[in-house]
């Protein structure tokens, strides 16, 4: 099997027409978390008892326009000055926290002035997107979806706000509002951010109020020449590749994997593999009917355990259900999710993808011809523990240990917040 880059024999996006395109520029956001997955996934299974995620964000460019937006500025570097209620959460719930550098320290070492950034984009409000807003100039406008208005004017202000007031303050707020718009896009309502057809936000519910992605047109078909392909800024509409994939359109492969795929090289025989999905019985042989529902089923869901991460875990399910459907599966359409490791998959030394942090004038756009969806669509079984000599399945090793501030390691987030 492979990830064939044929219109004709896959799934298509379709989106309105446009001549006009933006540029995208992945972002490192240096941070890494390490949370039990139970919070986001179901089944918790051996091999998966943590979410080892790291930060992307991204650097929209209308070249047109000349217009700038960051979309998402993943989690501030100095963490432990979150609001109260939100550092608290972070130190309770994490096993691991580190982040080297703020989005606006990347931003500007790699020739890229505050100044020129016209939009922030939340996806949601969550302490790990939100970065720390206050260090954009005054002229940068802060958007963000519906509801997220209620935790405003945020701490100190208002003493149980997980944002905090200096998010908000001496800038110009946009709330996003899908409800008066008649655009959809593969069954998402969606606004054209630019008024152009390069760029749209897409109303994408469940995980959090105001949750929202963004879509970016990468090329275009204008006058028939080319093809319309897209980058969907998935946000946390899902936490892990493995709730999309396996799919009908691209099943999980029989016996092993296409010659393009990276990072899937310790990942063990496909098969002993393969067992381990949760609609797999040990007490059936590989020609059942178990089997092929097994290549073609998620590996996981969202989580509805009585403590989980999501506003409403149905509608985040249904969510991720459709943004499969209509996005994942389709050919013209490279899904990138926040906290994807594989994005930032490193082979011989350098990224697969090139990031403003080592590449700051490479762009993602070129993904469908270099065939980075076929590279990467199974990298994320490297993220399951493996099955060791025996058979048994390694338990899943954290990739940051311990709660890191200025360079120094603490066992706990509490001993860093009790030093405040």
């Amino acid at each position: 099997m492979s990830l064939v880059q044929d219109s004709d024999s896959r799934r298509w996006l379709k989106a309105p027409s446009s001549e006009n395109v933006v540029r995208v520029r992945l972002i490192d956001n240096t941070g890494n978390l390490c949370i039990p997955s139970d919070r986001f996934l179901e089944p918790s299974v051996k091999g998966q008892e943590l979410l080892n995620a790291v930060g992307t964000c991204y650097l929209i460019e209308n070249v047109r326009l000349q217009k700038k937006a960051v979309f998402d500025l993943g989690l501030r570097k100095d963490w432990w000055n979150l609001a109260p209620r939100a550092r608290s959460s972070l130190a309770l719930s994490a096993v691991g926290v580190k982040v080297d550098k703020d989005i606006p320290e990347i931003l500007q070492s790699n020739g890229i002035p505050l100044s020129e950034i016209d939009d922030i984009i939340w996806s949601h409000a969550h302490l790990d997107h939100t970065g720390d807003p206050s260090l954009f100039p005054p002229t940068t406008t802060l958007n963000y979806g519906k509801r997220i208005a209620t935790l405003k004017p945020g701490y100190p202000e208002q003493l149980d706000s997980v944002l905090l007031t200096s998010d908000f303050t001496g800038r110009r707020n946009n709330e996003i509002d899908f409800s008066q718009s008649a655009l959809k896009i593969g069954g998402f309502t969606a606004l054209d951010f630019y008024g152009d057809g390069s760029f749209y936000l897409i109303d994408t519910p469940g995980h959090a109020p105001g949750h929202l992605c963004g879509l970016a047109r990468t090329t275009n078909s204008h006058n028939g020449q080319g093809r319309d392909t897209f980058v969907l800024l998935a946000g946390d509409s899902c936490h892990f590749c493995g709730v999309l994939r396996p799919n009908e359109t691209y099943p999980f492969p029989t016996s092993e994997f296409p010659a393009s795929a990276l990072g899937v090289a310790n990942s063990g025989d496909i098969k002993s593999f393969l067992k381990r999905h949760h609609h797999f019985s040990s007490s059936n042989d590989f020609s059942t009917e178990s089997f092929e529902r097994a290549r073609t089923t998620p590996w996981c869901c969202v989580s509805t355990a009585e403590v989980n991460i999501h506003e409403d875990p149905a509608l985040a399910q249904a969510t991720a259900n459709r943004l499969r459907e209509e996005f994942d599966e389709a050919a013209n359409v490279f899904v990138a999710l926040a906290h994807d490791k594989t994005l930032l998959l490193n082979v011989d030394g350098r990224t697969v993808l090139p990031t403003l942090n080592t590449a700051p004038e490479s762009d993602l756009n070129e993904w469908f011809e270099r065939g980075w969806k076929g590279n990467l669509y199974w990298s994320w079984v490297s993220e399951l523990g493996p099955n060791d000599s025996t058979g048994e399945v390694k338990a899943m090793e954290p990739h940051v240990v311990g709660f890191w501030k200025d360079g120094k390691q603490y066992e706990s987030g509490a001993q860093i917040i009790g030093e405040i």
